[in-house]
């Protein structure tokens, strides 16, 4: 899956039009296996379409054979983008940007007006741009081979490396298990789990036979019917779950342990001792005493008065004693006490 992935980089970046269709025709059994069915359904389509490109379209079968289904911009080597990205970099970042098409206006009329002339507009700003020299012209080199990107990019491995070494992270080179984990968190993924995700490609590329035979190549299935959902079990979809009811709201509650992996990480770097921070709430104020707004907690005084009187002997007369006492009287306790009377109460 991460040749496919970083030959389809290699594919748009280099503008190599087969590579580009053979990696998308080797993704293709991971959207079936996957439930990713927006992909799993047109891009079939897209590959018989493009397959056939040189027959009906061969005007434009010969620009994308050279290099030109997608798009190089600063005309760096290896920097090539599809189109919708160059799109995004040039015309709609112009549009959106200061005096672009935010705030502009309300009336769908005016904004109308406005977008039926944005090319023009784009390629004048494209060429001040060129004129002024705010864009980057050829170079023999791309911006991840500069020297300093180099060395950030070792300095990154070696903190992967220093991850391995203190036992942060699962080193895969030195674990001896067959079974499938994770690198970062350590999950463990029960023996049926990890078999199903281990074969998931042999289910996804027969799925994928099946829909293009019933659906394509006949009228067995209409192309527009559900594609049944595989529901193969991940990483992500392994986490402990815990359902529990907040202000008459059902809540899904993952078991995460991200955060306490980046707290042993930022201990070990910072030289921090991860004990005596854990002493403390992690919290800006004490739960104990107020909520998450910050707003104070409040209780029912019946339930704290039942609390003291728990574990008191309460005596009906205080005995005489030598050492100094003090009695305390809740007046508002007695108050509620005492059987007032309407004589009583006309009284005050």
């Amino acid at each position: 899956m991460v040749t496919s992935l970083l030959q389809f980089l290699k594919a748009e970046r280099t503008g190599n039009w087969k590579l580009h269709l053979s990696s998308i025709a080797t993704m293709l059994p991971h959207y079936f296996a996957m439930d990713r069915q927006n992909y799993a359904r047109f891009l079939p389509v897209y590959l018989a379409d493009m397959q056939r490109l040189e027959l009906t379209h061969p005007d434009v079968y010969k620009e994308f054979a050279a290099g030109n289904h997608s798009i190089s911009r600063p005309g760096q080597p290896f920097s090539q983008v599809s189109a919708d990205m160059a799109l995004e970099q040039s015309v709609n970042a112009d549009s959106k940007s200061r005096g672009g098409v935010i705030g502009k206006s309300q009336s769908s009329a005016a904004l109308e007006r406005w977008f039926l002339t944005i090319h023009e507009r784009a390629s004048i700003t494209s060429a001040l741009k060129t004129i002024y020299g705010l864009q980057d012209g050829e170079q023999a080199s791309h911006k991840e081979a500069a020297p300093r990107r180099v060395k950030r990019d070792e300095e990154d491995v070696q903190k992967m490396m220093g991850c391995f070494s203190l036992g942060l992270m699962t080193d895969p080179f030195t674990h001896d298990s067959d079974a499938l984990l994770n690198i970062a968190t350590g999950v463990v993924l029960p023996e049926d789990v990890a078999q199903t995700l281990l074969h998931s490609t042999e289910k996804g590329r027969q799925q994928m036979s099946d829909f293009i035979e019933k659906r394509i190549n006949s009228n067995s299935v209409g192309f527009w019917e559900p594609i049944p959902n595989m529901k193969i079990k991940t990483f992500s979809s392994a986490n402990k779950k815990i359902h529990a009811k907040s202000s008459d709201k059902l809540v899904t509650v993952n078991a995460d342990r991200d955060l306490f992996g980046w707290l042993l990480i930022v201990s070990n770097t910072r030289q921090i001792c991860l004990k005596d921070v854990l002493s403390f709430e992690l919290s800006p104020v004490p739960y104990s005493l107020a909520n998450a707004d910050g707003s104070l907690r409040k209780g029912v005084k019946s339930v704290l008065c039942s609390i003291l009187e728990k574990d008191v002997n309460v005596i009906q007369r205080l005995t005489a004693s030598p050492n100094l006492t003090v009695v305390i009287i809740d007046g508002c306790h007695t108050d509620v006490k005492i059987c007032w009377s309407k004589y009583l109460w006309g009284a005050f």
